[in-house]
């Protein structure tokens, strides 16, 4: 079977969610790692100015939706190769 130079070949099913729910992941390990990195100073009544150092819920929750966004698409790989 020969390919025309103007042909485009099919796209596997999955491959889009799997470089999306990958570059969530990237994007969720890096919030991550800046909120770890950068000290929050809060007013507490009777102590004082107290530093933390804790992740927001939108640094654990996106890199958590990455790998289910990019494990649905390897899913979805997966189940098309096996109806093959």
């Amino acid at each position: 079977m020969t390919k025309s130079v103007g042909e485009k070949q099919k796209q596997r099913p999955g491959t889009r969610l799997i470089a999306t729910g990958l570059v969530i992941l990237a994007l969720g390990l890096v919030l991550l790692v800046v909120n770890l990195t950068t000290p929050v100073t809060n007013y507490v009544a009777g102590m004082g100015m107290v530093t933390t150092q804790s992740p927001s819920a939108g640094a654990i929750i996106l890199p958590i939706a990455g790998l289910l966004v990019a494990g649905i698409g390897f899913g979805r790989r997966v189940l098309s190769a096996i109806e093959k």
